[in-house]
């Protein structure tokens, strides 16, 4: 009898260490599930964008980019060319030899006005255009640069006369086209 009796007080000693073990494994999942629900309800409820401090300049740059979007959805009057005749032609003293420049200019707006306006205001356009051009650097004028710089002379004079006698707006020009340019 003593002998079953130690079996049974082994028997329970040991059935009581299985049942907190498998107490603590239950408990340690119960844990790992409550965290891991926790953590993802954090990771989808509680996202937020970081705040970030607002640079005036960027908050001016991204609002001149939006403005920029909706004009380009906007449908645009198609381009009107404007083609000066006859050619220029203008010559250069460069250094004992006399050099020559032959161009034909054509210039772009979207403006019926403006189309109306060179053709009234066309002996003082040329005019201009001849002054600009003599005054260039005839060895720049080679370089693409130099042509492009002229073709930006061009463009703000012509936008300053034609605002000046016609009250037009100097961006009414879009552009200054050269579709001859000859240098000898």
């Amino acid at each position: 009898m003593a002998a079953d009796q130690d079996l049974k007080i082994e028997e329970g000693a040991e059935a009581k260490p299985k049942s907190k073990l498998k107490l603590i494994i239950i408990i340690v999942v119960a844990l790992l599930v409550l965290g891991g629900g926790g953590g993802a309800a954090w990771f989808f409820f509680m996202k937020e964008e970081p705040a970030t401090e607002v640079d005036p300049a960027a908050a001016a740059a991204a609002e001149e980019e939006k403005k920029k979007a909706e004009l380009a959805a906007e449908p645009q009057i198609p381009a009107e060319y404007i083609i000066l005749k006859p050619e220029f032609v203008v010559s250069f003293q460069v250094g004992t030899r006399q050099r020559f420049l032959q161009t034909s200019i054509e210039i772009m707006s979207r403006k019926k006005t403006v189309s109306e306006a060179v053709t009234l205001h066309e002996p003082m356009i040329r005019n201009e255009i001849i002054r600009i051009i003599g005054d260039q650097d005839f060895d720049r004028l080679r370089t693409n640069d130099g042509r492009m710089a002229l073709q930006d002379a061009l463009q703000k004079q012509l936008g300053l006369v034609l605002s000046r006698e016609a009250n037009l707006r100097p961006e009414d020009i879009e552009a200054v086209l050269f579709t001859n340019f000859v240098m000898q």
